[in-house]
């Protein structure tokens, strides 16, 4: 589902910016017309700085309607997010939004499976606390190569069979609101699971049976990955594409990717744009491989 109306430019105050350790950062944004409108899914663009032309896309987080606040979870990687970094508390900042298409609710009686990898968590912890509220089961699986934990944890009540982890950690927040949560990192750490987060699906899948909705988010390995589990679980999902975006309104056409078009023929396929066709995009439509794409 996309936005009826054109997103607006609105001037956000900051009301927080925290460093969760490393390079992670949790920004709070006062700015009531987007908290209002915001869907899990949709993204917002920032005007990071007086000296950066573009603007610089991030999913939500989370929104609090009544108090007008939007949480962006966000990794320093470059100019524009090193100057948000240094952002303080009473400071504005011009955003556009809110952006983008968002998820929707899985078939009923049908439990989700969420898929997270890195700051790929945002858009899927806004989903979970809502389809947690509207009484669907949420397990949500995330990967973190970070070397700081930026949440809270508790001890995991979601296990895996034949899992040497003596204490899992979950997630708190998300295990008080009833939504299972397990970590996963490629190092080996406590209270991982140790491996791939698209492994870690697999044992969740076999263990739990049943068909869950998946909805994935993280960098474009994991996402293909989780993908491939799908197709040979039979699974249906949607994934939330992470992409430079210039404009974020569809004007610029710089953040194209190809998805497949079976309906016009085997191996037909073309591109649509992330920003106003996505972020969320159904589960294996998306073509990982351009130029494979590009062959068939």
């Amino acid at each position: 589902m996309s936005l009826s109306i054109p997103p607006l430019r609105y001037c956000a105050r900051i009301l927080d910016n925290r460093s969760l350790g490393g390079a992670l950062f949790h920004l709070v944004l006062g700015v009531p017309p987007i908290a209002t409108l915001a869907q899990p899914g949709h993204f917002l663009q920032l005007d990071c700085h007086p000296s950066l032309t573009l603007p610089r896309p991030f999913s939500i987080m989370g929104v609090d309607g009544d108090k007008g606040t939007v949480d962006i979870f966000y990794q320093v990687v470059g100019a524009g997010t090193a100057y948000m970094s240094r952002w303080q508390p009473g400071q504005e900042a011009w955003v556009l939004g809110p952006l983008g298409s968002c998820f929707t609710m899985p078939p009923h009686g049908v439990p989700a499976l969420l898929v997270a990898g890195g700051v790929g968590l945002a858009p899927l912890r806004f989903l979970a606390h809502g389809l947690r509220r509207a009484g669907v089961q949420v397990t949500l699986l995330w990967g973190l190569e970070a070397q700081t934990i930026p949440f809270a944890t508790v001890p995991a009540l979601l296990g895996v069979a034949g899992e040497p982890v003596p204490a899992p950690l979950a997630l708190q927040m998300e295990e008080e609101a009833g939504i299972a949560t397990r970590l996963a990192s490629m190092s080996q750490r406590d209270g991982f699971y140790h491996g791939l987060v698209s492994d870690l699906l697999e044992k969740v899948i076999a263990a739990g049976g049943g068909n869950p909705h998946l909805y994935v988010c993280g960098p474009t390995a994991m996402m293909a990955a989780v993908q491939s589990v799908a197709k040979t679980w039979g699974l249906q999902g949607e994934v939330s594409l992470e992409s430079h975006m210039a404009c974020g309104f569809g004007g610029c056409a710089g953040c194209v990717v190809p998805v497949a078009t079976p309906d016009v023929g085997v191996g037909a396929w073309h591109y649509v744009k992330c920003c106003t066709e996505g972020p969320v995009l159904p589960l294996g439509q998306v073509l990982w491989n351009p130029s494979g794409a590009q062959q068939q």
